[in-house]
């Protein structure tokens, strides 16, 4: 999976690690951004030799600012379950040094754009309570209850949202997110 774009921000391109210093970096921001933030206390050191990363079904992925390492994410194939082929999105994190500076949407339109091509209809993810907003202006939207998820949640508390790739940013599929601006 690979998906380029340019900005006014750089030129970005997304796929998976193609050298050892490549998965370094992969491993250092996904350690830093989202392991000592949020689970090192209830799953213990970071891992980066988990099967999960090498299995057939997962992608990992790097997203490259002007060819320096600058985000991670993860899809993961969850196959078709009536609606279409399906996509987790999982671990998505930008370098602390690089966060809030609108990269990470970015990351997720990259992400989003290699999943289509592949051939996925709708992309799944679980956030945190913290980062709800970010997925909704991105397109996401509650998971209903007619539609469980594919995977389980990877921390507890987490909330199961989706996104339909075949309509891009503005979901029209008779759901509706409110929220607090």
């Amino acid at each position: 999976m690979r998906s380029s774009a340019i900005s006014n921000k750089g030129r970005f391109e997304l796929r998976r690690p193609e050298s050892d210093n490549e998965w370094d970096c992969y491993h250092s921001i996904r350690k830093r951004a989202l392991w000592d933030r949020e689970v090192q206390g209830e799953y213990g050191t970071y891992d980066p030799d988990h099967p999960v990363q090498y299995s057939d079904e997962y992608k990992a992925l790097v997203m490259l600012r002007n060819g320096i390492v600058i985000g991670t994410m993860g899809l993961q194939d969850t196959g078709d379950h009536g609606l279409g082929p399906e996509v987790e999105v999982r671990g998505v994190a930008i370098d602390p040094a690089c966060q809030r500076q609108g990269y990470g949407g970015i990351l997720l339109m990259l992400g989003e754009s290699a999943a289509k091509k592949a051939g996925f209809l709708r992309a799944g993810v679980w956030s945190g309570a913290d980062v709800v907003l970010f997925y909704a202006r991105n397109g996401y939207i509650f998971r209903p209850a007619n539609m469980p998820s594919r995977i389980d949640s990877p921390i507890p508390g987490n909330i199961a949202m989706t996104k339909r790739l075949d309509l891009g940013v503005a979901q029209n599929d008779g759901t509706v997110l409110i929220a607090a601006a």
